[in-house]
């Protein structure tokens, strides 16, 4: 698997230049988030509008041993702090790398790394495009609940439940408790209604499989597919969701196919039931595409390329060679993160050793990338963010 990398901020080229001006003088009024000189605007709202924002995510120190999950949305012209939700996170929730027991995308946001918020993923081999499309599943779409995984003190079995805005952890396991009942469920994910949350568990008899429970009522397991790859993390896919197991997986924009990096690798229908990928899946096209940054259009995904380079790629035009590279060559690892949403521009870091650099370019071929800078009121993030969204 490729090193850890990240990506910390998305912004569209056309309006990087204004953005930052607004941001620079350190007397414009903008140098704490939701101050927002003509605006009147006096602090964030509660509520993520659908369009023309950007989401970010960061975990710092909480209260006794716990932590404190920030989702905050920016307007992208004026750098206005638009939207916040927080999230208050116990100490029996997991939120950072372990060597065993159960799994949760919260680890690649809150485990500290000298390498920055990507600089630990959830393990088991994901990369860092897919746990931040891991870290962005945590969360319902209007970003009320946030899924967690807990495990007890003495370090049982995990189970799942969720945690609100006002700091309430729910364990939707603590009311299933008949007899033999021994949960042991990782990967919890919040259906974007935030109706359900979806997980995979281990039965004793069968192996790994994949359950859901409501947030409303009694909160029964309900299975959602047998038999499936342990030690894989769960995505949800459709309308309505079905969940996927499998690596790196990226929904194209109209919904009806998805990409995996490996185990297996290709291009896949979604699927009408909740499954697994395995070396028998059947494929839908061709992506020879490892670590796809996500989709261009329905067609075409953006793939590493080359030396630091990034490349569109047919998934249907019956060849795996990628259009030109999108970036000139250097020596320097780079990571695409976020693609617009018209796919017609990408974020991406450049890393070289412990330093991070952090660009925009248009995704077509030899395209020139401008360098994002820090400042204002955005400043206030630093290098501890991931933006896990561009609407």
């Amino acid at each position: 698997m490729p090193p850890h990398k990240r990506v910390l901020i998305t912004i569209t080229a056309s309006l990087l230049v204004g953005a930052l001006m607004a941001c620079t003088s350190a007397d414009d009024g903008n140098d704490a988030p939701g101050a927002d000189a003509g605006s009147g605007q006096k602090g964030p709202a509660a509520e993520f509008r659908d369009q023309n924002l950007l989401v970010t995510a960061v975990c710092s120190a909480g209260a006794d041993g716990g932590w404190r999950v920030s989702v905050d949305g920016w307007d992208p012209k004026t750098w206005t702090h638009e939207a916040q939700a927080t999230f208050a996170v116990p100490a029996t929730v997991v939120a950072t790398k372990q060597t065993s027991g159960p799994r949760s995308a919260l680890t690649a946001l809150c485990t500290p790394s000298d390498y920055g918020p990507l600089g630990q993923s959830a393990r088991d081999g994901e990369g860092d495009t897919a746990v931040v499309r891991m870290v962005r599943s945590l969360f319902d779409r209007d970003f009320t609940r946030l899924a967690v995984v807990i495990q007890d003190e003495d370090g049982g079995p995990g189970h799942v439940g969720y945690v609100d805005r006002g700091g309430q952890l729910t364990d939707l396991t603590a009311t299933d408790t008949g007899f033999g009942s021994t949960p042991n469920e990782s990967y919890a994910v919040l259906s974007p209604d935030g109706a359900e949350v979806w997980f995979t568990y281990w039965d004793t008899q069968v192996g790994t499989k994949i359950g859901s429970r409501a947030v409303a009522g009694d909160h029964k397991r309900i299975e959602r597919a047998g038999k499936v790859p342990n030690g894989r993390p769960l995505f949800l896919v459709g309308d309505p969701v079905r969940a996927v197991v499998g690596y790196d997986i990226a929904v194209s924009p109209d919904g009806r196919r998805f990409s995996s990096t490996y185990a297996p690798e290709g291009v896949f229908a979604v699927p009408d039931q909740s499954t697994a990928l395995t070396d028998s899946s059947s494929k839908a096209g061709d992506n020879m595409c490892s670590d796809a940054v996500g989709w261009l259009d329905d067609d075409t995904l953006l793939c590493p390329f080359g030396n630091g380079s990034l490349a569109a790629l047919d998934v249907d035009g019956g060849t795996s060679t990628p259009r030109g590279p999108i970036l000139p060559d250097n020596d320097r690892e780079t990571t695409g993160m976020v693609i617009s949403p018209d796919g017609s521009q990408v974020v991406f870091l450049s890393a070289f050793e412990k330093e991070r650099e952090y660009w925009i370019s248009a995704t077509q071929p030899s395209s020139t990338p401008q360098k994002v800078e820090q400042s204002g009121a955005f400043s206030v993030l630093g290098d501890t963010a991931i933006f896990i969204e561009w609407r």
